[in-house]
């Protein structure tokens, strides 16, 4: 009779750890930026840059600031940028053209490399 119990238990943690899986992989496909700068962001606070196409259930191109560290601080800082703006476009282009190994980020200093 003690196996019966134990069964159940098991049973209903799995199928929690099923819902969870569920939640956590649907979680991906939505839209992280919830509000977007319009404004300018000055390329020397940018470190990095993330941008992400549209997906099914983010009908928007997300673009991801990573910001330079502020007064040695370690907090990682990241703002959404709108696509729309000039230089959202340009770092569009920038990724477009330059991130031929498609990697998750890009340095920012990549965009602005002088030719030689």
């Amino acid at each position: 009779m003690a196996f019966l119990p134990r069964a159940l238990l098991l049973l209903l943690l799995a199928v929690v750890c099923i819902q969870l899986s569920g939640v956590l992989a649907d979680r991906r496909d939505r839209c992280w930026c919830l509000k977007s700068l319009k404004k300018r962001v000055p390329r020397e606070e940018i470190e990095e840059f993330s941008i992400f196409p549209r997906r099914s259930k983010c009908d928007m191109v997300e673009i991801i600031l990573t910001l330079k560290p502020v007064n040695n601080s370690t907090e990682v800082l990241q703002r959404c940028l709108s696509p729309e703006t000039k230089q959202g476009n340009n770092l569009q282009a920038c990724w477009n053209n330059k991130n031929t190994n498609n990697t998750p980020t890009f340095k920012i200093s990549n965009c602005f490399e002088s030719h030689k």
